[in-house]
């Protein structure tokens, strides 16, 4: 994440504090207890503070369902906390417009354009316009070897003897795609930028041809683009595949998708450095620029030639799949987890990474809390968060995630806490349901210092309404509005919890983050452990 994202991150959010002071003022359910908005004073109202029981561990996913996920990378990711992820993509490719006309057709030109998440900042006299880009990883400068090869593995919609009829796959099924890769590389472009060595560049893409007007051949302007990846393909590849095709092969998608089964991207790393992108690669597609015989009204020859474009659309089915290098420290943290006593730190990855699990509140914890047997008095829990501090060691140098994720593992779905949180950020949607929080906190040094999770009617439904104390789990999340989830090919137990899932929003992600654990000792710092803070009020007698 760059400077520029960490100050418009910490806008939105002091953004997003401002307008929840302003509509829930009021509501006395959603003032922020714990917070400086009442400098520390706890008992403020006749509140008080309750330190609950909170055991947290961590576990690795192993590979992850990666089938058709709403955004993916592409590139290579030397994060220091974690280690190495190269990611690799394979995607279908449909007609925008099926059954084409086609007489004597011969290609001038094959462009492929995969946009990035930019921000335009200014635009000239000229038409030239300047962008920022976002969702770039590791070192923005680096380059990686991008080599593009026709997809020969059928990538299916079903699978009748799954449970559910849907085909599954996974971030370690490379070696199937590799099995079936065409032998032509399509971007054989001799420009090194555009395949040995590529680099996600924030520059415009402008589109120049060579026009004869009067013999005269000058490179005209015909087109700008957002950035984004713009390579030119095999003209020589796309000509037979699409202008040779058999009779058929091009009446609708269901066949062509069959013949043309799409464009493997695979990604080497170049030296000891690189870059990822997080993409939407249902907004890429492949121009084909060519020229056919020409017709009048009367369907007539005219001897002269046209110019025309085919796109074919990156829709359909996809699969995001990583090659992994983990660190010891890593693989020593997510090997050792303590279900007893918890962790010191926990690792909370994304892609095929890790996620933390949480066990709250002990007997002791209910017996304070739950109404009197005898006199039925109770508390009144205002406020509940579970807190998570980063540890900033371990984190130097890593980008670090926006948000986390809380869910219950049991019934893969969210906290109630979440659901009641409407609130919305027009600035940036992935602010929502900034009461239910997760949004990272920085520092004085912009670094990552804490994350914090609203729980309040999840303990309330566990005090007040028998509501079954399920195992949590803590998960990074790309895109909190999205609470779909992945499948892991190798379920395991936390506890007696089994756990078949990832949350999607983590599985897409390409980031990570060290927290302190919730295990006593020297190692762990009291004030920077796993806390879960309850705030309430005593009744009045």
């Amino acid at each position: 994440m760059t400077m520029k994202s960490r100050i418009l991150n910490k806008f939105i959010v002091a953004l997003s504090a401002v307008t929840l002071i302003t509509i829930v003022a009021c509501d006395y359910d959603y003032n922020e207890i714990g917070s400086d908005l009442v400098q520390g004073d706890i008992h403020h109202n006749g509140i008080e503070k309750y330190t609950g029981h909170a055991i947290a561990y961590d576990k690795a996913t192993g590979p992850v369902q990666t089938n058709n996920m709403p955004l993916n990378t592409l590139g290579v990711y030397n994060n220091p906390a974690f280690g190495k992820t190269i990611s690799h993509f394979v995607s279908q490719v449909k007609l925008a417009s099926v059954n084409p006309t086609l007489t004597t057709p011969t290609i001038d030109t094959v462009y492929l354009y995969i946009p990035y998440f930019s921000d335009l900042q200014d635009t000239d006299s000229d038409g030239e316009s300047t962008y920022t880009i976002d969702s770039i990883f590791g070192n923005a400068e680096a380059k990686i070897k991008l080599s593009i090869y026709e997809n020969g593995f059928y990538l299916r919609s079903s699978d009748p003897g799954s449970d559910d009829n849907i085909q599954k796959y996974y971030s370690n099924d490379r070696a199937m795609v590799e099995a079936n890769k065409g032998t032509v590389l399509l971007n054989n472009s001799s420009d090194i930028s555009e395949n040995a060595e590529f680099k996600f560049s924030a520059a415009e893409i402008d589109r120049k041809v060579d026009l004869t007007d009067d013999g005269v051949a000058n490179g005209k302007t015909v087109e700008r683009k957002a950035p984004g990846i713009y390579l030119q393909l095999n003209k020589e590849f796309f000509q037979q595949k699409l202008f040779g095709a058999p009779a058929g092969s091009l009446v609708n998608n269901n066949v062509f998708i069959d013949y043309f089964r799409g464009l493997y991207f695979n990604v080497e790393q170049i030296g000891n450095d690189g870059a990822m992108a997080m993409l939407d690669f249902s907004q890429g597609k492949i121009e084909v620029f060519y020229n056919d015989e020409e017709f009048d009204t009367d369907g007539e020859p005219t001897g002269g030639r046209i110019d025309k474009t085919m796109t074919l659309n990156l829709s359909g089915n996809t699969i995001n799949l990583f090659d992994n290098t983990y660190n010891d420290t890593f693989l020593a943290g997510i090997n050792t987890s303590d279900e007893v006593e918890g962790d010191e730190r926990l690792y909370v990855k994304g892609g095929e990474g890790s996620l933390a699990f949480i066990n709250i509140l002990d007997q002791a914890d209910l017996d304070f809390l739950k109404p009197d047997p005898v006199t039925g008095e109770r508390v009144l829990i205002n406020e509940a968060n579970l807190t998570f501090y980063v540890d900033k060691t371990a984190m130097t140098g890593s980008d670090e995630p926006l948000r986390l994720y809380l869910y219950d593992v049991k019934n893969r779905r969210p906290v109630y806490d979440y659901y009641i949180d409407q609130t919305t950020n027009a600035a940036n949607n992935k602010y929502n349901r900034y009461v239910y929080d997760g949004i990272i906190s920085y520092d004085e040094d912009d670094r990552g210092l804490k994350y914090k999770v609203r729980i309040t009617q999840h303990i309330n439904n566990i005090v007040n309404k028998d509501s079954t104390n399920f195992v949590l789990g803590l998960a990074v999340t790309e895109n909190i509005n999205q609470i779909s989830n992945a499948a892991l090919r190798t379920p395991f137990t936390s506890g007696t919890t089994d756990v078949k899932s990832a949350p999607v929003a983590s599985v897409i992600s390409a980031s990570g983050t060290v927290l302190y654990g919730s295990k006593s000792g020297a190692n762990v710092p009291e004030d920077k452990r796993l806390k879960l803070e309850i705030y309430y009020t005593k009744p009045t007698p």
